[in-house]
Parts: C-alpha cells; structure tokens; sequence
C-alpha cells in the first residue's frame, strides 16, 4: 500500500515479487499461459552474511545473490517489487476530515504528522480512504496512513537494482499478505481473519475484516527468538539449533509427550519445552492486537488464523496456537489458488513465499502520494 516508486505500467509478463528478508531471499513471478493462471518461476536463496558485514556490504552481497538465481534459473523478468516491515515502517489508522482526493494529496504531509513518530521529511507517505463516516455530526474519513522510512525504501530500490532488475513497487509485507488474501478467499465472508507471518526477526501481524486490513503490527519474536531458545536449551550454536528445530516437533498430545518420556527423548523434550515458552510469549502479544481489534467494537471475533513464514513449518505449530487461541489455526499454502500445484517446490518452502506471492499479484493502480 505504499505509493508506486515509478508509474511504468507492468508489461504482459508481470513483476516477479522479492521478498528480501534477514535469512533468505525469496522470489515469485506468476503469470498466465493461455488464460489459466500459472506459477512462471520461483526461487529460495538462503543468504550467508557475516554479522560485521556493513549495510553496504550487505546489499552487494543480496544483489549478487538474486543476479546469479535470476542468471541460472534464465528468469527474464525484470519488473520487480520488494517490501519493507519492522522498525522502518509506522501504520496508523485514523479519522481525518472529509476532503477531496485533490484536497488530500495536497495537505496529507500536514494530516499525518501528528500521527507519524518520525520526521515526516524522512518518510514516504501514502494513505488509503477506507470509508467515510459521520462522527458527531461531523463528516470524516477512515483512512490507513502507511509512512515508511526513505532509507528503508531505498535499500531495497538499490538491491533490485543492483541485480539488474527495475523497481516498481516497495509494499509494505502486511499489505503484500492483504493481497494475497484477497486471492485465496475472494468472496470474504463476514467474519475476521487474522494473518501471522512469522519471519526471522519479524512476525507481520494482520486483522482483515471482510477483505479489508485493520490492524497492522510488527511483533518482534520470530524465528531468532526460537534459534536463541533452543540454542540456550541444547547449549548449542545457531546451526545445531536449526537443525533440532527441523528434527523435532512441539509435543501437543498427551500421548506424544508420554512417548517422548519413554524414549527418553531428551532434545525432542528440550526443543519443545524452549519453542513452547516462545510460541506462548508470541501469543501474548498477538492476543494483545486482539483485544484491540474488539475493542473498536467492531462486530466480528476472529474466526481463523493463518500461518506463514519460515517458522510456520515447525511441527505441530497450528496445533499448538490452535490450543491457545481456541480458534482454527492453519498453515498458509500461498499457491493454492493456482488450478495446478507446482511439483517442484518443496512443501516445506511454500508457507515462507506468502510475502513474495503477494507482491507477485500486485496489478497496477493509480497509486496515491
């Protein structure tokens, strides 16, 4: 939902989505081949960075990652769009006075700034008029300001760029999984879905009511919160908790728990007890946004919850938040809207491309500034 970094209209082939995250690369083209809607291409690049590395150091070493992929898979695309979440991006939701779209894009700097914690020079700002509204006799607008800032947009500009590829949009990853909502359910139904994409450093937080994102967070326990916990538990390095965290699954059932006692299972016990405190932390603060959808008071509870993102592949995670949210939880398949399921791609990659599918579908619009 932020405003398109140039207004090149895409060409028939589309954009292919990069979502460029801490731990890997992740990139989808989809296009249409005799009017059915297919996966063109796909791609995971685990990224290998040193920690000293600068930031420039860094987006060289992204760059050259996605040039090669892109090099050796014979990917053409060269339109692309990439994302930015955390700490760089601020989404507030307010009551603005009834003006004109003209009227708006003229005075939005001095409307959101009371509403932005940054200097609002530093920031690309967009917006979007959800309703309109009558508050006090007063007309107003419901509108989702999205303020992001520059620096952040524009190291993702100079990775796409310096893999040869031509930026025409930098989303925001809540907004990227809005559109891939509206593609797998699109006849919503009148109730409240709630989306967790658990990265590395990030878990992007959505409520969509009916087809429409309303509330936006970024929660800060994701899957270096679990390598942490597990290493500390195992007392091993990153690497040897990776793989416990791929060796085992959370002990959910009874019975599951009483087996692993009885095979004196040890790390599977450990690596359970350690990402079970994470997973109850993270679900503290996700029942926090809860109570804060509800409180709006809006008419419908959360009726499911989606899972994607890296961490979505932990075993029996659904299950587990399923027991605490006490509401369905299920694992994202962000290609299952396609008539046919790619062979190719492994099961276990599919939930961590649900950010580069939804900058995938992005069409073009007359974006707001």
């Amino acid at each position: 939902m932020l405003s398109k970094i140039t207004k090149l209209i895409f060409p028939p082939k589309g954009i292919i989505g990069i979502d460029i995250g801490n731990s890997s690369v992740k990139l989808v083209c989809i296009g249409e081949e005799k009017k059915v809607t297919v996966l063109k291409d796909w791609g995971y690049i685990p990224l290998n960075i040193k920690n000293d590395s600068t930031p420039e150091e860094r987006k060289a070493i992204i760059s050259e990652e996605i040039k090669n992929y892109l090099k050796k898979k014979g990917i053409e695309v060269r339109h692309a769009a990439a994302s930015v979440s955390g700490n760089s991006v601020i989404v507030r939701y307010v009551k603005l006075p009834k003006l004109s779209k003209s009227e708006l894009a003229l005075t939005i700097g001095v409307e959101a700034e009371p509403f932005i914690p940054f200097d609002i020079k530093d920031v690309s700002l967009t917006y979007s008029i959800l309703n309109d509204i009558k508050e006090e006799g007063e007309a107003k607008m419901e509108t989702v300001l999205v303020a992001a800032k520059k620096e952040s947009v524009q190291d993702k500009i100079d990775i796409l760029e310096g893999a040869g590829l031509d930026p025409v949009l930098v989303d925001v990853d809540s907004f990227a999984l809005e559109s891939l909502y509206a593609r797998l359910f699109p006849n919503p139904e009148n109730t409240s879905i709630l989306l967790l994409n658990i990265g590395q450093k990030v878990t992007n937080l959505s409520i969509i009511t009916q087809g429409i994102t309303r509330v936006v967070r970024d929660i800060f326990i994701a899957g270096a919160t679990f390598d942490k916990a597990l290493a500390k538990a195992l007392k091993t390095d990153a690497a040897g908790a990776a793989a416990a965290k791929k060796a085992h699954s959370l002990l959910v059932a009874d019975e599951d728990k009483e087996a692993a006692i009885e095979a004196f299972d040890k790390e599977g016990i450990a690596v359970s007890k350690a990402a079970s405190a994470v997973l109850k932390d993270l679900y503290t603060e996700v029942s926090r946004s809860i109570d804060f959808y509800l409180s709006q008071g809006v008419d419908h509870s959360i009726s499911k919850i989606i899972i994607s993102g890296g961490m979505a592949n932990l075993g029996n995670i659904a299950k587990f938040l399923t027991a605490e949210f006490k509401v369905p939880v299920e694992v994202c398949n962000p290609l299952s809207f396609l008539p046919e399921q790619p062979k190719n791609l492994p099961k276990d990659v599919l939930p961590a491309l649900a950010v580069a599918t939804g900058l995938a579908l992005r069409k073009l619009k007359d974006w707001e500034e």
